[in-house]
């Protein structure tokens, strides 16, 4: 497979993107697109509204196909992957979305502890497990509350622990600052800097110019569906 791609030879890449088109219908969302991210590496991918940031995301954790080309994650091609390996490639991947998508019915505890749940940890685990996580967002005071009685940095805070509850290699974030008030995006950040920290992959989508230079990371730039930049 990879010798097909002689121009990407990065071997400790854990996601590989070899010339990805993402089309709908006729409109094209990605184009021709050819990344490497490292393991462990914490990235920004940005571009103006309609580049094509949150599609790609989107072919990551496996929300949509790729129209042409090869997504390799973890040394699994995605084009091939049979169906049973599925639920094993989604529990590797915690994503954080702009809007939350919290479960409204269920308590700021059920919702982060639903990834322990699938996955058939016991009532101990999950207890000490998203005590833990509850403690890290500062969300420990409010884990019997329901997702509609929170903030919006709250919400973000309770998606974020969501996400890395079972201890993915890959953080997939789309926007998790863009509704954000300054302060609560500070902090959303430093929890996504912290699960880096223990070893974690991340990408972060967003168009927020303060936010990308705040940082030394490396910034991946994306317009009308190609890469501009893959800041290298």
């Amino acid at each position: 497979m990879d010798n097909q791609y002689p121009e990407l030879e990065n071997k400790n890449a854990i996601i590989r993107m070899f010339h990805v088109t993402k089309r709908y219908g006729a409109q094209l969302a990605l184009d021709d697109v050819s990344l490497d991210v490292e393991a462990n590496e914490f990235l920004f991918l940005t571009g103006p509204s309609g580049a094509g940031k949150s599609t790609l995301l989107k072919l990551l954790y496996l929300a949509d196909s790729i129209s042409e080309g090869q997504i390799l994650l973890k040394g699994m091609n995605l084009s091939r992957l049979p169906k049973k390996r599925l639920p094993f490639l989604r529990r590797n991947i915690g994503v954080v979305f702009q809007d939350y998508k919290l479960i409204p019915t269920r308590t700021v505890f059920d919702n982060i502890a639903l990834v322990m749940e699938v996955a058939g940890a016991s009532a101990k685990q999950i207890k000490r497990k998203v005590g833990y996580l509850l403690r890290t967002v500062d969300m420990e005071h409010k884990a019997g509350a329901f997702p509609q009685s929170l903030s919006g940095g709250e919400q973000q805070r309770v998606a974020v622990a969501r996400a890395i509850c079972g201890d993915p290699d890959i953080v997939l974030a789309d926007e998790p600052t863009g509704s954000l008030d300054a302060e609560s995006a500070k902090v959303i950040m430093e929890l996504l800097f912290g699960i880096h920290a223990r070893g974690a992959t991340v990408m972060v989508a967003t168009h927020d110019e303060a936010l990308l230079h705040s940082t030394r990371r490396r910034i991946v730039t994306l317009k009308q569906g190609r890469v501009v930049d893959l800041g290298l």
